[in-house]
């Protein structure tokens, strides 16, 4: 029969296996005859008292205002050793010994006399078994409302199952639970255990149950596990241990500016429950859930699910229906500016049609194939572009130089390589017409019709994988309305197998008609040049600079090369117009940019664009130009490092020998170096190349000019 009693608060021994403690990680299991050692009570102290008290500080806070309430006796058995053994009430104990010692110290412990400590009223609970003792815990912690973390409330129901032999029907009867809910804990403990045991067991914390949980709670993911209710555990061990790695920090190998080899810790891809309900919604499409896992970001998988989009689109169409329905029935309220909301509308839907659509030379933002990239372009195959003809450069490098004389070509190889990385966009084609001055504004379709006779057809390999490009002009044999109709161009690439295509046809007396499934990109890619300016892409490419705040850097070279008195440049809106305005200290107020040499304006832009063409390609025409001779050798080390820092390869052109003796005398490890002579045998276009040491030993020792 249980019976009141007072003792002191030195004779109660905290629960050194108490279910608080399990998912800490110094937790050890302690056996009856060491409760009492005091190694084992001051760390069932710590662990109860927390760091600077916190996880007690609302008890101190009380047994200092009110003294010791006699609402909820603490309960205890007897120890062999005239001491006792705190069953419920171990953080109420663990107070009251903090408090105890700040007693003893003279501190300031409120309405607390010596007579609470030394004369603390128990309740003796007398013959009690080790289940009767969980299910106390239990009716308090998991039915009652001093709950404890979930995972602590599992293992307790796990204990009372397995190691206790009690039925399901038993445990649900003495904790006042229901079935679902035990199986459920159960099933989630289970998975949390082979966690534990995996390579990544050492991270697991506490606030990780609700991922475990969604999990369990998930249908599609536990399909994709393959979990066996019976056995409670997945039997897709291959996807149990994917799944393992994407809420665990992993560690990554490489490489820093100068070539050393450096580790890296790469953050969880997924951290909160709801992640695991969108991971669920492209978790059987390999594709998404490989580019999640290159980018480290749910984001990523669902840019690239089909799943997800077509879900969204099925979503929109519904809403608009249903919204036209609402609209039909208010119609009597309609009025002329109703009506202009309602074309621009109707217009929109007509582009959503897959024929009869006039739709303009623009393309919706197009998916990166590759957001993560490790070796770029390795080689490339130029079967038909303008005047080049089955030419094949391999042995591409991190930085690749084309040198020759004029009109041998060197532009039409960097557009070759920029027009590779934008697989289907047709758009990427009128750009770089567009961009050598053919036109400016509007599509000259029947001019366009008549220059574009050769097809081009490129082959590359990218990123350890092989890749094609061919855009062809055809006749259609598709049912469009062939009403003063020219002509079809057609462009088809292939990546590993995926295919992309798009579809322009043109008429002499209305827009072209452009269709096309996805807009696909291999990477991210840019180009530069001393003849075109793109101002909404130096836009975007500032915007990212100083988000990722990488442009300190930028205006460090500039400082340090160009000019001291530059104290800022930034972007600023002038008449809705974005401009780069520059502050010196020379000028009392900020100038355009444009006011300043060609120089800084080249070796800005060029900067901004590294770092906008992160894991992908730049393709720079004519580096040298407007960019003095004496900061040749500052500025190709500048691009060497960004393009180490930022993944980028770059493509470059010259004509200038002091822009090849710039990078071989700049100093920067020359390893990651390409130089390539375009010159012309036979009538036929040749691309010979020199590599890092040997182009570097040929220009100091002989003077070589590789043009």
């Amino acid at each position: 029969m249980d019976k009141y009693i007072s003792k002191h608060i030195d004779r109660l021994m905290l629960d050194p296996n108490n279910y608080r403690f399990i998912d800490n990680k110094d937790y050890v299991h302690v056996s009856d005859d060491q409760i009492s050692e005091k190694r084992i009570q001051d760390r069932s102290l710590s662990f109860l008292i927390g760091k600077n008290e916190d996880n007690i500080s609302d008890l101190v806070t009380s047994f200092k205002s009110n003294g010791i309430l006699k609402l909820d006796p603490i309960q205890v058995k007897e120890l062999p050793d005239n001491n006792y053994l705190v069953i419920e009430g171990n953080r109420r104990t663990a107070a009251l010994k903090y408090l105890y010692e700040q007693y003893k110290k003279s501190n300031d412990v409120g309405k607390l006399t010596e007579s609470d400590f030394k004369s603390v009223e128990l309740v003796l609970i007398s013959e009690e078994s080790p289940i009767q003792h969980l299910i106390t815990m239990g009716l308090h912690h998991i039915s009652g409302k001093k709950k404890w973390s979930p995972v602590n409330q599992a293992q307790l129901i796990q204990d009372l199952k397995i190691k206790h032999k009690l039925t399901e029907e038993e445990i649900c009867n003495s904790l006042a639970i229901n079935k679902h809910n035990l199986r459920r804990s159960l099933r989630i403990l289970s998975l949390i255990e082979g966690y534990k045991r995996s390579d990544y067991g050492d991270q697991f914390q506490t606030n990780m149950f609700s991922v475990f949980e969604e999990v369990i709670k998930n249908v599609k993911m536990k399909a994709w596990l393959e979990w066996n209710d019976t056995e409670m555990r997945p039997t897709n061990l291959e996807n149990e241990e994917k799944l393992f790695s994407w809420i665990s920090k992993d560690e990554s190998i490489e490489e820093d500016e100068l070539g050393n080899e450096q580790q890296i810790t790469l953050e969880p891809i997924i951290t909160k429950s709801h992640e695991i309900r969108e991971l669920s919604k492209f978790i059987n499409e390999p594709k998404a859930v490989e580019q999640m896992e290159e980018a480290r970001s749910i984001a990523f998988g669902f840019v690239f699910s089909d799943a997800v989009g077509e879900s969204r689109l099925r979503n929109a169409l519904e809403t608009i229906q249903k919204e036209v329905n609402s609209a039909f029935q208010f119609s009597e309220f309609m009025n002329q500016s109703d009506y202009t909301i309602i074309s621009k509308l109707r217009n929109k839907l007509d582009k959503l049609l897959p024929t009869n659509s006039n739709i303009e030379l623009t393309e919706s933002p197009a998916s990166i194939y590759f957001n993560s990239v490790e070796s770029h372009f390795n080689s490339v195959n130029i079967i038909q572009y303008r005047k080049l003809h089955n030419i094949q450069i391999s042995n591409l490098s991190r930085v690749n130089i084309f040198a020759g004389g004029n009109n041998t070509g060197k532009t039409s190889l960097l557009e070759i390589f920029f027009l590779f990385t934008r697989l289907n966009s047709f758009k990427s084609v009128i750009d770089l017409e567009r961009f050598r001055g053919r036109f400016y504004q509007d599509f000259p379709t029947k001019w366009f019709n008549k220059i574009f006779v050769d097809s081009i057809n490129i082959q590359a390999e990218f990123n350890d994988i092989m890749c094609s490009v061919n855009i062809i002009k055809k006749e259609t044999n598709e049912d469009i309305d062939k009403s003063h109709y020219l002509t079809s161009i057609v462009t088809d690439a292939n990546v590993n197998g995926d295919n992309f295509s798009s579809t322009i046809h043109l008429f002499d007396n209305k827009d072209p008609e452009f269709y096309y499934e996805k807009s696909q990109f291999l990477c991210q890619a840019t180009f530069s040049s001393p003849y075109r300016y793109d101002g909404q892409l130096l836009k975007r490419a500032h915007a990212k600079a100083v988000q990722e705040k990488y442009f300190d850097e930028i205006m460090l070279f500039i400082n340090e090369n160009l000019d001291k008195n530059i104290e800022k440049i930034e972007m600023i809106s002038i008449d809705n117009e974005s401009r780069f305005m520059v502050s010196s200290t020379n000028n009392d107020v900020a100038i355009d940019i444009t006011k300043y040499g060609e120089g800084l304006q080249r070796v800005f832009e060029i900067a901004l664009l590294m770092g906008y063409s992160r894991n992908g390609v730049i393709c720079i025409d004519e580096l040298d130009s407007a960019i003095h001779k004496n900061l040749l050798v500052k500025f190709t080390e500048f691009i060497q490092k960004l393009a180490q820092k930022f993944n980028v390869q770059v493509f470059l052109s010259t004509h200038s020998k002091e822009c090849i003796d710039a990078f071989v005398e700049n100093g920067y490890p020359d390893n990651e170096l390409m130089a390539y002579a375009i010159t012309e045998e036979d009538g036929k276009l040749v691309a010979k190349f020199l590599e890092g040491n040997k182009l570097k030993h040929l220009v100091e020792s002989i003077n070589i000019d590789i043009r």
